[in-house]
């Protein structure tokens, strides 16, 4: 059986690494475009790349222009003219302010990175996209982008730059409907990557009750990674438009 291309932002770690290694080891026929910053500092991706030979890593700094402008050349490079599914995952999260402190740059850092890039990299991939009948798109958002469920925390540019994020899930998903897409946000629940450690320190600054109760839903970046590939897998027309946790339970936007 044929197996398919995902293309998938932020691959060299955390949530993104263990999504790629789910889809190279789910099939040896599947082929993983995995996209790093920096490939040459990408030693577990590549190590994992050498074993399995279904993985193409390839240099993309979503925010840069230059970087996705070469997108086409990079695919041209390992020879992909069309792709299955689009995993938007890459992003950064380093806004522990409150409004009313956080500096203009982070603000801007904060949506150009998680807001707007995944979007112009879509831009650049929807014709691959179109090359093939699957026309999946998960973009991985955060519970903290719900603004029914918001979390009493100071985590500003972030949590804006991911509601955004979800709004423009929404337009997508009317817009893209009549190509036969379908289009999701995914929220990885809490997980313990770097980022995520990272963050934990600052919350707990803040609101220990609050650092201690995430500690309790906590997920390694393996059970979170392996459940949203399997939540991406089983996307369909019922879900298109819809905000979804890692279990496949829907979240309010």
């Amino acid at each position: 059986m044929a197996g398919e291309t995902y293309f998938i932002t932020g691959a060299n770690r955390g949530i993104g690494f263990e999504i790629t290694k789910y889809y190279s080891n789910l099939s040896k026929d599947n082929k993983i475009v995995a996209t790093a910053r920096d490939p040459s500092k990408a030693a577990e991706l590549k190590e994992l790349a050498a074993k399995n030979g279904n993985i193409e890593i390839i240099p993309l700094a979503i925010d840069n222009d230059e970087s996705v402008a070469a997108i086409d050349s990079e695919l041209t490079k390992i020879g992909v003219d069309g792709i299955d599914i689009y995993v938007a995952n890459a992003a950064i999260s380093d806004s522990y302010y409150t409004v009313l402190d956080c500096p203009k740059d982070v603000w801007l850092n904060h949506y150009t990175v998680n807001s707007l890039a995944p979007i112009l990299v879509l831009q650049k991939l929807h014709k691959y996209l179109l090359k093939k009948q699957t026309r999946k798109i998960a973009f991985i958002s955060s519970g903290i982008g719900s603004l029914t469920q918001y979390i009493p925390t100071p985590i500003s540019a972030y949590g804006q730059s991911k509601a955004a994020l979800n709004f423009s899930v929404i337009e997508l998903s009317h817009e893209l409907k009549p190509e036969g897409f379908n289009v999701v946000a995914i929220s990885p629940g809490v997980v313990s990557t770097d980022m995520g450690a990272y963050g934990r320190e600052n919350i707990l600054k803040q609101s220990p009750q609050l650092a201690e109760s995430l500690d309790s839903i906590s997920l390694t970046p393996e059970q979170s990674g392996s459940q949203v590939a399997k939540l991406i897998d089983s996307i369909n027309g019922e879900v298109n438009g819809k905000f979804l946790n890692y279990d496949g339970t829907e979240i309010a936007y």
